[in-house]
Parts: structure tokens; sequence; C-alpha cells
């Protein structure tokens, strides 16, 4: 099925082999992802958990980290250390300071590193990267399905799925062609989509009036550079920890005026702002202040709050 589109995928193509037979080999393997995880960092973590125990029940294989609560229904994290039997692979992170592990992954015998962010930092012993596939539970599951596709039973699809849906906010991004034809191998045997994406999208009564909060104190500059900004005090009011307000930043992507729109959530050390953008790219904006990620959904991280304009500025610049 995913032939055609395979062949475009350098490094997936250059590395799976040696991927596999480091996998096939080790007795212990330690799965790991970034900081703060996402649905598809989180899915892609639990989904490669599920196969390994489903191909190798004799492995001892761990997801380490820790989790949002709102993502606790996907699964159960592990506790412990990586040591020198470990082979160690490290989703959707793509530099050594966001990987959600307190100790020395290096300590590990082997990494793997499968990622679809821009590679800045290989840190890897092998580096699977692909920037073309929506998330890294599209590009995990391509992988997976060449190791053993008789591994994959309904949670590994439910968990692939659940990443890919949030990493293209519900097809509104990032997908393109080869998205769907995985999707469609996905759903193959009757997944139930809809209980998945009502756990996924479910709100609580805060998180609805925090909705209220944000579409009530924006600013809209008039080349349609859209900003919110969410204090601690703001959260701490709602009831929303810093995960499920960032969850929220998408509820501007409807409205016609806005072509570049962003979060700025404060916390105790920095202000974190989720970027995004209907078709301009504002990836190179994100890297201009320190920050990364992709043409339409980046992320940058900033110490005070007057330094907000300086990004509207160079958005506006951009349109």
């Amino acid at each position: 099925m995913f032939n055609k589109f395979l062949n475009q995928l350098s490094s997936l193509n250059q590395y799976k082999n040696e991927a596999f037979q480091k996998i096939e080999s080790a007795n212990s393997i330690v799965i790991l992802r970034h900081i703060r995880p996402d649905p598809d960092a989180l899915g892609s973590q639990l989904a490669l958990k599920k196969f390994l125990l489903n191909k190798f029940p004799e492995k001892k294989v761990r997801a380490l980290g820790s989790t949002e609560e709102n993502l606790e229904f996907m699964g159960e994290l592990d506790d412990g250390e990586i040591t020198n039997e470990d082979l160690v692979i490290i989703l959707d992170t793509a530099n050594v300071e966001r990987i959600d592990y307190d100790g020395d992954y290096r300590n590990g015998q082997y990494v793997i590193k499968i990622d679809h962010h821009p590679n800045v930092e290989p840190y890897g012993d092998v580096n699977i990267v692909e920037t073309s596939v929506s998330s890294t539970c599209e590009l995990l599951y391509m992988f997976l399905s060449l190791f053993d596709s008789d591994a994959i039973n309904e949670d590994v699809k439910s968990l692939a799925y659940l990443g890919i849906v949030g990493d293209t906010g519900r097809f509104l991004y990032n997908s393109h062609e080869t998205t769907y034809d995985v999707m469609s191998d996905i759903s193959k045997g009757g997944l139930d989509t809809n209980s998945l994406l009502l756990e996924l999208y479910k709100k609580s009564l805060e998180d609805f009036k925090f909705t209220g909060f944000l579409i009530s104190n924006f600013n809209l500059t008039d080349r349609g550079v859209l900003s919110v900004f969410v204090s601690i005090e703001d959260r701490e009011k709602y009831g929303v920890d810093e995960a499920n307000a960032a969850l929220q930043v998408n509820v501007f992507r409807e409205v016609e005026e806005v072509k570049v729109w962003f979060m700025a959530l404060e916390t105790e050390n920095d202000i974190r702002v989720r970027l995004r953008s209907k078709d301009v790219p504002i990836n190179d904006v994100a890297q201009h202040f320190g920050g990364g990620g992709h043409k339409h959904a980046s992320g940058v991280r900033f110490r005070r709050r007057e330094d907000l304009q300086l990004l509207i500025e160079k958005l506006e610049e951009k349109l």
C-alpha cells in the first residue's frame, strides 16, 4: 500500500534493516519521547511498546517518562532507569534537551531516533527522520508494517490513529495522500474511531469555560496575526493546566480574517508560544527566535511578555 511513497523516504530505507536487526538482537528495550507529551509522542511510544511485546513477548520493553492527565486513557508508563543492557529508541523528539528522561539516555548500548521534525540534532546512532510525513505515528506505522504487519493489533492501531489525528488536528494540516492511505489501513477491521475521537477531544466544563476566555481575550492585527496571552493566574482561575490549555491553540483556525495565530502560555520560568498558520510558512520565524518546528506548526520560548511584540512584527513581515 505504501510502496510508492516509501521509495521517497530515504532515511527509513537506508536504516530500517539496521534498526530491525538491533531490535531483534536486544533483550531489553527502553522507549522514550519528548517532555510534556502530545498524542503523537505518547501514541508512538505506547504503540511501539505494544508492537514489540506482541512480536517479542520474551523481551523486556519499557516506556519511560511522565504523562499528561488528559492523555492517561492512552495507557500506562513504566518506571526505571536505562542501563548498558538497553537498546534505546527515542520518538518524536528533535533535540536532546526535550527528551523526557532525567538520566543520561546514552547509558544504553545503542540509540535509534525516529522522528518527523527537522533533524537539527541527529543524536541517535541511527536516525530515521522523515519530515514529509504528518506525524511520528504515521512514520512509525509504516516502519512497523515493514517490520512485521502481523504484530500490529487493534491496540497498536488505536494508538497510531490517535497520534496521527492529534498531529494533523483532525486532518486540518500536515496531512497528505499517504496519511489517508495509512489511516485507511489502520481503520481496517472495524476500529472504533468514533469512541477514540470522543475520548481524545472530550472537554471538562473548566476547559469549555477556558475556551470562552480565549475567544474573549485575543488581539488581531490588521494583517491577520492573532495572539492571545494566558497568564498563570488565568489558567488557575479556570483550573486548566498548561497541556490542556495548549490543546486549544487551534480554536482560532476557522476565523476567516486570521492568517497566523499563537497562544503564549506563561509558566514559572518562561513564556511558551504555540505558533500556527493556515498556509504561510512560519517555522523560519520560530527559528529566528530560537525555536522551531513544522512549516505551519512551531514553537518558541520567551523570557519577557514584551518580546511577544517582536514576534508579531516578524510575522507581519511575512504577510
